[in-house]
């Protein structure tokens, strides 16, 4: 079996996607793998054989010159970050990338261009993949390219669903709604050449193999990180640890959880505080943790850095936001980090609305301390930090959880069966 990825992403260590892909493959050969993807960064694992990008930047120099100029490359192992040329970064972190606008020219600019050449063609034919792995998300210029592959190709594809964009309530603008129409469509017909369906939450599975009548696999983010907790709880000066993307507005349930620390402190005299590991940089929303005195804004790790800084926590948070919103756009998805948070043995805080599917996937497992209303963070963090054993039984149950769902090996074995369940049902789009 050779299975070619599509993805925005490639594997690394440095992203969530990134880092979600390399679990779900931790069990395959490097022969067994390629990908193609379209972000203008460089993987720093080895985990392909190939790897082959076309970016942004690539499709939009086919305008004066008529050619798409997209290449293989290879891993640098050295170079953990996200973008490989700095100043891409602005372009990409925009806000403005959000608008439906921007999206559907994005999506147009993909579509008159020839992306499809032979020197992909080439490359291709000479890794001769036998299915496709898909990870699709808001741009529907990746279900075109995993479409077109399989057709050239006769190859199955299995599609992975983490994020939902076909159940989210259209906006109400016209850009809006016109996007999501589209985007819809788009699903539609890959799913209708999908051979099997691997999602992150049972909630997904219900929602997509209700619609679409598709068997679906849950299979959710692996973790291979060790245990590591066991530090002793410090009473007063305690430290929360949050890692990852603060966007989708989750920096303001960070400034909630800050501003209630802050109040704790005044109160008791205490010295929590709230480190958040992030590579935001936008400075608007950075702005939100103006004056919070308990936050410390930290540095982004990725590799062993990581690794420590989990181990010197006293306790791991996890943070949804409120609003209806963002609520809709995340309502089936899982927290990629989640994983490594109940692996580790440290306690873990959750704040978030229950009706996400990562708040319930907490919940129903009682391996989380989880807050669940604005109006409870204060009350609820104060019992939780004056009560170091608060946090023994969640560890307890958080670890079996761990080794049940997030088992980087064992669901990497079942996204394997899935992709050889596809292979030898064979074909590809009609």
């Amino acid at each position: 079996m050779k299975v070619l990825l599509i993805s925005h992403n490639p594997l690394s260590t440095y992203n969530g996607m990134g880092k979600t892909m390399m679990s779900l493959f931790s069990s395959f050969d490097k022969a067994e793998l390629c990908q193609l993807y379209i972000y203008p960064t460089v993987p720093d694992t080895d985990m392909c054989g190939s790897y082959y990008r076309i970016t942004d930047k690539d499709v939009l120099r086919f305008y004066p010159s008529f050619r798409v100029r997209g290449k293989e490359l290879y891993p640098d192992l050295s170079m953990h970050q996200v973008f490989e040329n700095s100043e891409d970064e602005p372009v990409y972190r925009s806000p403005k990338n959000k608008k439906s606008s921007r999206i559907l020219a994005r999506d147009l600019m993909w579509k008159l261009a020839k992306w499809y050449n032979r020197d992909l063609e080439d490359w291709l034919r000479r890794e001769a993949p036998t299915v496709i792995w898909v990870a699709p998300g808001i741009s529907g210029f990746l279900y075109d390219i995993a479409l077109k592959i399989s057709r050239k190709f006769s190859l199955p594809i299995v599609t992975y669903i983490c994020d939902d964009y076909y159940f989210t309530p259209a906006p109400k603008e016209l850009w809006g709604r016109a996007r999501c129409a589209l985007l819809r469509r788009k699903i539609r017909k890959l799913m209708q050449s999908t051979s099997r369906l691997v999602v992150i939450s049972p909630e997904l599975k219900e929602a997509y193999e209700s619609v679409f009548s598709l068997p679906a696999d849950v299979i959710m983010t692996g973790s291979t990180l060790s245990w590591v907790g066991g530090n002793a709880l410090k009473s007063k000066s305690a430290s929360i640890s949050f890692f990852g993307n603060i966007r989708c507005d989750r920096y303001r349930s960070l400034a909630d959880v800050g501003r209630a620390l802050d109040e704790i402190n005044r109160e008791k005299t205490t010295a929590y505080r709230l480190k958040i590991y992030s590579e935001e940089k936008n400075a608007e929303i950075l702005s939100a943790f103006d004056g919070i005195g308990s936050i410390e804004l930290c540095d982004f790790l990725t590799g062993d850095a990581f690794d420590r800084a989990i181990s010197c926590a006293d306790y791991l948070l996890h943070v949804e936001t409120f609003d209806e919103g963002s609520i809709a756009a995340v309502r089936y998805s899982v927290s990629t980090k989640i994983a490594d948070s109940l692996a580790s043995g440290v306690p873990l805080i959750a704040y978030g609305p229950s009706q996400i599917a990562s708040m319930q996937h907490l919940i129903r497992n009682r391996c989380a301390l989880t807050v669940l209303q604005p109006a409870e963070l204060k009350s609820k963090l104060l019992s939780i930090l004056v009560d170091p054993k608060a946090g023994e039984a969640v560890v307890k149950n958080a670890l079996a959880v761990a080794q049940r769902d997030h088992c980087a090996q064992r669901n990497s074995e079942k996204m394997r069966d899935a992709l050889k369940n596809a292979e030898q049902k064979g074909g590809g789009c009609a």
